[in-house]
């Protein structure tokens, strides 16, 4: 089937209208001219099309055509009727002795399947799919990744690690050039420990705690292990937290109490009240409760739950890796008694992180030797790493300010996703989440394969955690949630970062185009 002029340019004329909304009654002379359509055939053509009400017309200066309904509620099929365009691929009418209703061909059943097909199609298609930004424009939201460069890549996994900011690698560079060791009284000494007091300060500065609070760790594996390595009689955790949290908490003697958790991730603040806390505890308890998850982004009530905790005696660590620099942190108003940080998620070095410490709290050392740390924390200090995370942080925090614009590039994403792949889920939607961060599932696809395929185009996401990788599996965290093994072994994480662009956006959901619409792969 070719369709007629009369079909193809109304479509055109009615798309040029949806498109340019805005600017109301717009004269047919304009639309002639932008769409090189002949002015005297559109004329006649939105006679009908004014009959149909699908367009209305503006007399005056302002003279011209607009359209009588929302882009979105005008189907291509209404518009192809009201200018009588035929979409049928069978010539069989009622009295033709060749083909007939009453006398079918033999290939009558399959033309009137095929034009059924067609006015389903075309009745599923709207003016709004076919104008910038929908299904079927010319000039697509991500049209943008066919411009790219050969070869250039996409990075939205700044969740596993954010590349090194150029402020931390210039600290970095600079710190390496200082030679004294920072336990030295000596002028080299001395202006070491310059460098690493005045990390201590920005990374204070980044969660609204004292620099005397800050303890400089190897990671916040290290930070986390410290925490719940104490002498505890009872750890309070819950089953969405990360591995460096719930490897400890497994291997401690002590009596552990996993808190439930909804469908959302987020842990239940009526039911830890309850049925967890009225129970008693026989000595000094730690709840541990990250803040913001790594996988979903959702952000725990840590605040709420530390009132509660503090209530029964309870001593409260919180593991703020995936928060910091994502979200603003005071941490004397959250009321925890420990707080884990990591530099590299928030573009700092690898291998440097913090357990942030409330004055007049004791903890047991978890490394003995040297006084370091105010010693707390045996070992040398790290200058050019703590330099870099101190760097990081000053800019992490004046990054906050541009959290909005990276939520609106991570909604935009998500909406543009339900276009393409209207079943995906989108993991712990209807919690507060982090704003750089969506997890999501498309079923029949698992995450090992959506990984590799982005991979394989460009795009670089991750499936779970990093820190558990090689493997790709069933998530825990979704496991957890209660979200059944399909969903928990087939969602990929993306996170978005300050240097994520537009043009990210737009190469993924190019990929994912492709992706979400091959066959399932079972492995």
């Amino acid at each position: 089937m070719e369709l007629t002029t009369k079909g193809r340019y109304a479509v055109m004329a009615m798309a040029d209208l949806a498109g340019h909304a805005d600017e109301g009654a717009i004269a047919l002379s304009v639309v002639a001219e932008r769409q090189s359509l002949p002015l005297a055939y559109l004329e006649q053509l939105f006679v009908p099309l004014r009959r149909a009400g699908l367009v209305e017309s503006a007399r005056g200066r302002s003279g011209g055509y607009r359209l009588s309904k929302p882009a979105a509620d005008i189907s291509i099929a209404a518009v192809m009727d009201a200018v009588e365009e035929d979409t049928r691929f069978t010539r069989c009418s009622h009295n033709d002795p060749r083909c007939s209703t009453a006398t079918p061909c033999v290939t009558h059943w399959l033309w009137s399947a095929l034009s059924e097909s067609t006015e389903q199609f075309l009745s599923s298609v709207n003016l709004a799919d076919v104008i910038t930004g929908g299904r079927y424009s010319s000039r697509p939201i991500f049209a943008a990744a066919a411009a790219r460069p050969a070869g250039k890549r996409t990075y939205l996994d700044y969740n596993a690690t954010a590349p090194l900011r150029p402020e931390a690698k210039a600290a970095m560079i600079a710190a390496l050039d200082v030679v004294g060791n920072s336990s030295s009284v000596h002028a080299e000494g001395r202006r070491a420990r310059a460098v690493v007091e005045g990390a201590r300060e920005s990374v204070a500065r980044l969660i609204g705690a004292k620099p005397s609070e800050i303890v400089f760790t190897s990671g916040a594996t290290e930070a986390n292990n410290w925490a719940i390595g104490q002498p505890w009689a009872s750890i309070l955790t819950s089953g969405v937290e990360h591995d460096s949290v719930l490897a400890p908490v497994r291997s401690a003697h002590c009596e552990i109490i996993m808190m439930p958790v909804d469908r959302n991730g987020v842990v239940s603040v009526k039911d830890v009240t309850e049925q967890v806390l009225p129970r008693g505890f026989a000595g000094p308890s730690l709840l541990a409760l990250q803040l913001a998850n790594n996988e979903t982004g959702v952000v725990q009530p840590v605040a709420e739950m530390t009132e509660l905790a503090r209530s029964h005696g309870l001593s409260v660590h919180t593991d703020a890796v995936q928060a910091a620099g994502r979200m603003a942190i005071d941490f004397a108003a959250l009321g925890v008694d420990t707080l884990a940080l990591s530099a590299h998620k928030l573009g700092g070095p690898k291998g440097i992180g913090a357990l942030v410490i409330r004055d007049h709290i004791d903890l047991v050392p978890l490394l003995r030797g040297g006084g370091q740390e105010r010693r707390r924390r045996a070992g040398t200090e790290n200058v050019a790493a703590i330099a870099g995370f101190g760097a990081a942080a000053e800019a992490a925090l004046r990054d906050l300010q541009a959290a909005e614009a990276i939520r609106a590039l991570r909604d935009g994403l998500e909406a543009d996703v339900k276009r393409i792949s209207p079943d995906v889920v989108i993991i712990g939607e209807g919690a507060e989440r982090l704003g750089n961060t969506t997890a999501l599932a498309l079923p029949g696809k698992l995450a090992e394969t959506l990984v590799i395929r982005l991979d394989l185009a460009g795009i670089a996401v991750s499936a779970g955690s990093a820190c558990s990788s090689g493997k790709v599996g069933a998530s825990h965290v979704l496991e957890a949630m209660g979200l059944g093994h399909d969903i928990a072994a087939g969602t990929i994480r993306i996170s978005l970062g300050p240097a994520t662009t537009k043009d990210d956006i737009a190469a993924f959901l190019a990929a994912w185009t492709t992706i979400a619409g091959a066959p399932a792969l079972a492995a």
